[in-house]
């Protein structure tokens, strides 16, 4: 049984003045929302016990119904606009169209009926999203009186972020600052109003995008790498029904512009889907038909299928997909087949993280039995290090010396001696090494951490100078590469106490000049994290979102999880006392690791957080 219940929008704040206008008929709601299938039996409870929570273990995402393997969006509240009514004023009237808005139609049929014909015609709702802090009011001046046609009413709201033509979205600086966009109403031949003149896009308080849009990735290929590695390009998606058609035929179109420079996609350009609809069987198969105007190897189509895999595999279990091209079929790839090409993929050796012992500044490893000295110079006190970054492979260790002015590179086998990379310039210091997936090392070099820091690309011992475009006068004072090595996360200092999280894309190429050595442009910079008094520290979970442990201007310092795009963030409860730096891992089953005043090392278990016994330690660090 379907139940239809009316719902009623949030209390707005009025502004000052008599003469602004407002006007609302009470007790009535505009958007009717529909409860489906095991949902509704919930809200109405008609079932007992139909969800319940876990008292320990893991952290997992659900996305997807395990029994059936449908499309848990499929279960959700639905949401559906009313039209307009007899006899509205204007005011009403736009209030009614914004939040027609917020309805799961895809194609926006009721929000148009609050348009006259040729405002419906050109307006373009897909051209964008501005997000705004709560539900958008609308006012008016001195009402139109019996006798006027077209009145003016203004909507205002406080923008947050943005979602761009190609459902990208980024934050909004902060301080945001209180937007007024002007709508111009119409009386129609039947003396009614609607809206004849409107921005291209739409309007939505932060509650209403997040239960609208759904975050995605689509998956590409860095291309600077010579072995395939796979890439995360974040997207807010609005479809409710058929979210996987939805992604595939979003795959097929190709990288979007900002991530376009960096990857490519082996899904030939003007490739087709054959299917109407894209269906996961009860085995969590995919069979997907497609038609490419370029012959596609076998090799090509096991790595066109690993991208179908991987995006698909966000909204709906899948642990095959077979594609078939032009009438040939390809051979299936597996989520296991599929995972070589990630290189965010859980570590093999078992190691849940590395850390410094105080006093002889020897590296430790950490592993479910304990820590132990990891082999060779770093591990045993011979060549005690500042700062350290462990290779993905986990094969190497780069690190700072006591002094900071040294650069040292050594393998993790016994017996091992440690190369000497890069020095410093006189008066310099390196800080913050860290390494991307394809081997390289990136440093900052400064003034005794201080003044404007440099970046550095270190590739087996010649070093590069990284030219970083659109700082607009901040100074760069932490980097993390991401595991795929076509991003990079940077805190830019912008002085007064002020600070923000910054995505770069890493562009290389050859220098015209020599046209022989490389050449590493940073570019592209985009907003992640807009309020950071302070970094602590940083470090990328997986490849498509961070831990930023900072401090803003409202609170003390305290650690959250931050969506590459900045479109999600979520805090980190209860962190140790006195924590000053903090490590995820790739992967999400191994436990997030902080180090504290006390110089412990703390890992985060199913019941909390729990001292790593066994020797004192500091920065704690995850390969990377």
């Amino acid at each position: 049984m379907t139940r239809v219940r009316p719902t009623r929008r949030a209390d707005r704040e009025e502004p000052a003045g008599e003469a602004a206008r407002r006007r609302r008929r009470p007790g009535r709601g505009r958007v009717a929302t529909v409860l489906r299938g095991t949902a509704a039996a919930c809200a109405l409870g008609m079932l007992a016990a139909c969800a319940s929570m876990p008292s320990g273990g893991g952290v997992k995402d659900v996305t997807h119904d395990e029994a059936s393997g449908t499309e848990a969006d499929e279960q959700q509240v639905r949401v559906f606009g009313v039209p307009p009514q007899p006899g509205e004023d204007p005011v009403d009237l736009v209030d009614g169209f914004l939040e027609a808005l917020t309805s799961d139609e895809p194609d926006y049929q009721t929000a148009k009926q609050y348009l006259t014909p040729q405002a419906a015609k050109n307006w373009k709702p897909d051209a964008g999203i501005k997000v705004v802090d709560k539900t958008p009011s609308a006012y008016i001046g001195p009402g139109p009186t019996a006798e006027d046609t077209s009145a003016i009413v203004d909507v205002k709201s406080k923008h947050v972020g943005s979602v761009d033509d190609q459902f990208a979205y980024e934050p909004q600086p902060v301080p945001s600052t209180e937007d007024k966009v002007e709508l111009t109403v119409v009386k129609n031949q039947d003396g009614q109003w609607r809206i004849d003149d409107l921005p291209d896009g739409v309007t939505l308080s932060r509650a209403d995008f997040e239960r609208v849009y759904r975050p995605v990735n689509m998956y590409w290929y860095a291309s600077s790498s010579a072995e395939p590695m796979l890439v995360p390009d974040p997207v807010y998606l609005r479809s409710r029904n058929a979210l996987a058609t939805t992604l595939v035929r979003k795959l097929l179109q190709g990288p979007n512009r900002w991530i376009a420079p960096v990857v490519r996609s082996d899904i030939p350009a003007n490739t087709r889907l054959l299917d109407h609809m894209v269906t996961i069987d009860d085995r969590r198969y995919v069979d997907l038909a497609l038609s490419s105007e370029t012959p596609v190897a076998p090799e090509q189509c096991k790595r066109m299928a690993a991208q179908v895999l991987y995006t698909l595999g966000q909204v709906s279990r899948v642990d095959s997909v077979r594609l078939t091209v032009d009438g040939q079929s390809c051979e299936p790839v597996s989520t296991r087949e599929a995972e070589e090409f990630d290189p965010a993929a859980t570590s093999p050796t078992g190691a849940t993280g590395y850390f410094l012992v105080p006093g002889t500044n020897s590296v430790s490893l950490v592993q479910s039995e304990g820590p132990r000295s990891v082999p060779g110079q770093f591990g045993d006190g011979s060549l005690p290090l500042n700062e350290i970054a462990v290779d993905r492979e986990e094969q190497r260790i780069a690190g700072t010396g006591l002094s900071d002015a040294k650069l040292w590179v050594g393998d993790m086998v016994a017996d091992a001696k440690a190369e000497l990379w890069a020095t410093a310039e006189p008066g310099h210091v390196f800080e913050h090494p860290t390494w991307d997936g394809l081997g390289g090392l990136w440093v900052l070099e400064s003034v005794a951490n201080q003044g404007p820091r440099t970046l550095y690309w270190i590739d087996r011992q010649a070093k590069y100078r990284v030219e970083v475009e659109g700082l607009d006068g901040g100074n760069i004072t932490s980097i993390r590469m991401s595991p795929d090595g076509t991003r990079i996360s940077m805190f830019v200092d912008e002085g007064g106490g002020k600070g923000r999280v910054v995505m770069g894309r890493v562009n290389r190429g050859v220098n015209p000049a020599s046209r022989v050595e490389p050449m590493v442009v940073v570019d592209g910079l985009r907003l992640v994290v807009p309020d950071l008094q302070e970094l602590k520290s940083q470090s990328w979970q997986g490849a498509s979102r961070l831990l930023v442990l900072g401090k803003t201007s409202e609170a003390s310092v305290y650690p959250q999880f931050v969506d590459i795009d900045g479109g999600n963030v979520a805090q980190v409860n209860n962190p140790p006392s006195g924590v000053v730096s903090m490590a995820a891992p790739n992967g999400r089953d191994q436990p997030l690791l902080a180090g504290a005043t006390d110089e412990r090392i703390y890992r985060l278990e199913p019941d909390g957080w729990k001292a790593v016994t066994g020797t004192k330690g500091r920065e704690p660090i995850y390969p990377g």
